[in-house]
């Protein structure tokens, strides 16, 4: 479905209209209920994560979602209140892919059908939100590209994806409002959380996984932080979300800039 056509069905729309454009994009990868009844068949199904990550009032909050793919994380702060600015790359092929998985991972994308912002655009006009999709990597974030501070970020399962955390979180640190927060999710090893609690750890995954550089333990995902300039981190909860192929563990982290 073409923008237009979207936007000519929404807000509103019908469970008709929603079907058919659920149909139209052959790669969802989150979960949305774009009309009642109406789900895209997404690799994860983070809907009943949300509550326990997100505070549940964002009202007169300017909030960031970094890696918005499909937007999933960019409604759900809207629907508390936020307004949003949605950050991700132009196309599939400029992720952070390790180099000796790159081949097969841009010949999967393009079997697969992935067109990065299709989703997004798609169930933005079928909601009807006003989420502004920002094409930025996350490393050259600043004020300028966002317009401006924002008091509220968050980051689901990005971090996994880049070869340096720590500057793409000094990134978004930078946009912070004083007093603002970032919170996280992302995937933890409980082995190596078990073994080593308070070491930071973590597996390096890039040489065999197709398109991960790490799998750390919790005392990991709260260094990552304060490397990059967080004064404070502490862990909300842990979540398992339904997911079509692999069932990960994910802790969810709030992070206050110093």
């Amino acid at each position: 479905m073409s923008p237009a056509e979207v936007a000519e069905n929404s807000p509103g729309s019908s469970v008709g209209t929603a079907e058919r454009a659920v149909a139209d994009n052959p790669a969802w990868y989150h979960t949305i209920e774009l009309a009642p009844g109406v789900t895209t068949p997404g690799a994860v199904d983070l809907r009943d994560v949300a509550a326990k990550l997100l505070p549940e009032d964002l009202s007169g909050k300017r909030a960031l979602d970094v890696g918005t793919f499909d937007g999933f994380w960019a409604f759900e702060m809207e629907r508390r209140g936020a307004e949003v600015v949605a950050l991700d790359v132009d196309k599939v092929e400029a992720a952070e892919w390790p180099p000796a998985s790159r081949p097969e991972m841009e010949r999967r994308a393009r079997e697969w059908g992935v067109d990065l912002g299709r989703g997004f655009k798609t169930a933005s006009g079928l909601l009807g939100s006003s989420a502004r999709r920002v094409i930025c990597n996350v490393y050259d974030l600043d004020l300028e590209r966002i317009d401006g501070p924002v008091d509220f970020a968050f980051s689901g399962a990005i971090l996994l994806h880049l070869r340096d955390p720590v500057r793409a979180l000094e990134r978004v640190k930078n946009v912070l409002e004083s007093g603002g927060e970032l919170r996280l999710m992302e995937p933890v090893s409980l082995a190596l959380t078990l073994r080593a609690p308070r070491r930071p750890s973590a597996v390096f995954r890039a040489a065999d996984s197709g398109f991960g550089w790490w799998l750390p333990n919790l005392a990991t995902l709260h260094a990552w932080p304060r490397a990059a300039g967080f004064a404070s981190s502490e862990r909300i909860t842990f979540v398992r979300p339904p997911a079509r192929r692999v069932r990960q563990v994910y802790a969810g982290l709030r992070c206050i800039p110093g």
